[in-house]
């Protein structure tokens, strides 16, 4: 049974002009969180944070601030439910999962960023103050302002894994061996901004660090995880290569240099290779 990710479900990612998140969140349920977190692929992890980061990024593109302080939200968020052990995914979730379902949260973020008093202080409260310290660092005017541009990151992703997380409930009720995996058709669509210009023809594009960091993780099968498997299984008939270092696929045929059977999409990664290599003789 596959729990899918698609960025065409209107109930995880609606077409709206501006992203709409629920003004009041409830906690999730810790023992259906922890069965997620063991039963789940690392690929569907990772392919979860790239959906929502890129339906994100869609919203804030424009803004080089936002998008790059949110991009470093979603680099953490990957770390710890991707490439850490399952205690360590637990405790950042039910960390992020309290601070932002305290009470008027974002507009506590903007107040304190704006270095404006508060009625409601969340930092009175030891339990916060700990979560808060964990994910964002001590509380203080750089903290706050990184929080607030920061928070859309974490209020998104929340509320779609909260989504998920009640599909999970209902179908482990319908079946009671249900095992899950990651969908085999996986496929980003338009709206996932990862390689900002790959389709434009232009031949310098700039990775952004997230994308970086993605291709980095799953090396050198991070274009597979990225854009999905029959993707890439169809622009490689076609003739496009993969970088045998770092995975990069072509943005157009014949860009990469080659060496033998072997392609690399820059002078580094043919280094880099040619080391390993080396190393391995």
């Amino acid at each position: 049974m596959v729990l899918p990710i698609s960025m065409e479900d209107d109930e995880l990612f609606p077409h709206t002009k501006r992203i709409e998140i629920p003004e009041k969140s409830t906690r999730l349920p810790v023992d259906e969180l922890r069965q997620m977190i063991d039963q789940l692929s690392r690929v569907w992890w990772s392919r979860l944070v790239i959906s929502v980061r890129g339906y994100v990024a869609n919203y804030i593109q424009h803004n080089d601030q936002a998008l790059f302080l949110s991009d470093d939200a979603f680099i953490i968020i990957h770390q710890h439910l991707v490439e850490s052990d399952a205690k360590t995914a637990e405790r950042f979730l039910t960390d992020v999962d309290l601070i932002i379902t305290t009470e008027d949260i974002p507009n506590i973020l903007a107040q304190l960023d704006r270095g404006e008093s508060i009625k409601n202080d969340p930092f009175t409260n030891d339990a916060f103050l700990v979560a808060f310290q964990r994910i964002f660092g001590e509380a203080n005017s750089a903290t706050f302002r990184v929080a607030n541009y920061q928070k859309l990151a974490y209020l998104k992703f929340m509320n779609v894994l909260g989504i998920l997380e009640r599909r999970w409930i209902s179908e482990r009720k319908k079946r009671k061996s249900i095992r899950f995996k990651e969908d085999p058709e996986w496929q980003p669509d338009e709206r996932v901004v990862l390689f900002q210009h790959f389709f434009e023809g232009n031949r310098t594009w700039v990775l952004t660090d997230f994308d970086r960091h993605i291709l980095n993780v799953w090396r050198p099968n991070g274009s597979s995880v990225i854009f999905g498997d029959r993707f890439i299984k169809e622009k490689k008939q076609r003739g496009y290569n993969l970088c045998a270092t770092c995975g990069m696929l072509e943005q157009c045929l014949h860009q990469f240099l080659t060496d033998k059977s072997d392609a690399f999409c820059s002078e580094k990664c043919h280094f880099e290779f040619e080391q390993r290599k080396t190393i391995t003789q």
